[in-house]
């Protein structure tokens, strides 16, 4: 059996394999499925309270190598305010986020495996400070988290089959709030971010846990088990 755990180098597999089939398709599907703050029609935009920080050199989010495998990363602030007789100073923000980390990690037997995990969350956070002519009407705040990750791992069996096993875990949907002083709801949460629309894109979209499992990963299987399986049975024969 130790001939067959060993047999697949880590990087040979990033390089042949895990780059162009899981991490390249990925970034091909964030650039066709981007998230925005989207900002109501008649929004006042400050810049000096304007925040883009963006893995990669592009105009857009790009993978970038890390020690440990690959990095995606897409954090916006934007401050913005609303005229009229009751003003709202709110700020937006996101913070997206993919990490892909390439390891030799134990199966459920407890034998070493060439590991891949995919780590995926989105925060959004929203502030509200609300005001009347000279009078402080309080501040609303509120922020929702989304988790989900990804482990893939490569398991040759003694009858020299090999499969890529994999186990999702998607996490509850995280969300807390808070108010201070007269603010204008009893449900910031409710007032300041749509937990339904939000979670709903993100159980939905191109880059979601359910897109890249059943599209993504099947194509990596697809491609890696047959040679894999063939390099397999010829050890068995040496």
């Amino acid at each position: 059996m130790a001939k067959f755990n060993s047999l697949v180098d880590a990087e040979e597999f990033s390089r042949r394999y895990l780059k162009p089939l899981l991490v390249d398709a990925l970034q091909v599907r964030l650039d066709a499925w981007p998230v925005a703050l989207a900002l109501p029609q008649g929004a006042i935009v400050d810049p000096s309270g304007c925040e883009c920080e963006r893995s990669g050199a592009a105009d857009e989010p790009r993978f970038v190598s890390t020690a440990r495998g690959w990095s995606w990363r897409d954090h916006q602030l934007v401050t913005w305010q609303t005229e009229g007789e009751v003003a709202h100073r709110r700020s937006s923000e996101l913070e997206h986020r993919y990490d892909v980390i390439v390891s030799e990690q134990p199966d459920m037997a407890g034998v070493p495996r060439l590991t891949v995990d995919l780590h995926a969350v989105q925060t959004r956070c929203e502030r509200d400070a609300v005001s009347e002519a000279a009078c402080d009407l309080g501040t609303g705040w509120a922020r929702l988290t989304l988790r989900w990750s990804l482990r893939l791992q490569l398991v040759v069996t003694a009858a020299g089959r090999a499969n890529l096993i994999t186990r999702a875990n998607r996490m509850p949907p995280r969300a807390d709030d808070g108010r201070t002083g007269p603010y204008i709801s009893a449900d910031p949460l409710g007032r300041l971010l749509d937990v339904r629309r939000v979670t709903r894109e993100w159980d939905r979209g191109g880059a979601s846990l359910a897109a890249v499992q059943d599209q993504l990963v099947s194509r990596l299987a697809a491609a890696i088990e047959p040679p894999l399986a063939q390099h397999c049975a010829q050890l068995a024969y040496m």
